[in-house]
């Protein structure tokens, strides 16, 4: 639950259609504009999650195998996992 105790600024005025929905998705504590904030972000989170879904299925990438930097994490990676697998066979 968002709660802003921030000052209250502004009168929003809505239908009472929009406000039955409101009231609907209020929860207990909160006030109507905790409900806009936390609609808002909701919003902000599915747009950020539409946008990253768009990059995936439009974007132009490159194979990570061939960047330098990625294989040499990769080989230090690889190179640890083995150490690892070598002293637990000793123990």
């Amino acid at each position: 639950m968002i709660t802003n105790r921030d000052p209250l600024t502004e009168k929003v005025l809505v239908s009472p259609d929009t406000k039955k929905i409101l009231m609907s998705i209020k929860e207990p504590g909160e006030r109507f504009g905790d409900v806009v904030a936390r609609v808002l972000q909701d919003r902000k989170r599915e747009d950020f999650i539409a946008y990253l879904d768009r990059i995936a299925r439009e974007g132009e990438f490159v194979p990570l195998d061939s960047d330098p930097e990625y294989r040499a994490i990769e080989n230090e990676m690889n190179r640890e996992s083995r150490h690892r697998k070598t002293c637990a066979a000793v123990h």
